[in-house]
């Protein structure tokens, strides 16, 4: 089991947290005060509150094992494909 953060499969809570927090963009308030969130070694700051994150569950490994998939089906197709032209190239020079 894992956590999902966008389409990649974290194997932990705390690695897809950290993802996600970091890619939270600061910005600033109508006093002009700047707004970002910190980690403070233990656990990620926003507006001086604890942020506790909730994310979908995933299998770890999940689009790996479909990419292995598809790789060995494209790389079947290829070399059936190459095997036919060769043996029609072989025929027309008969």
């Amino acid at each position: 089991m894992g956590y999902q953060v966008g389409r990649i499969c974290y194997r932990t809570e705390k690695e897809a947290t950290n993802v996600a927090m970091s890619q939270v963009i600061p910005s600033f308030d109508k006093d002009g005060n700047l707004n970002m969130p910190f980690y403070n070694g233990k656990s990620w700051m926003y507006q001086q509150q604890t942020v506790k994150m909730s994310f979908p569950y995933c299998a770890y490994g999940q689009y790996a094992a479909f990419g292995e998939y598809t790789g060995h089906t494209l790389a079947g197709a290829s070399a059936i494909i190459f095997v036919i032209i060769v043996l029609l190239k072989a025929l027309k020079t008969i």
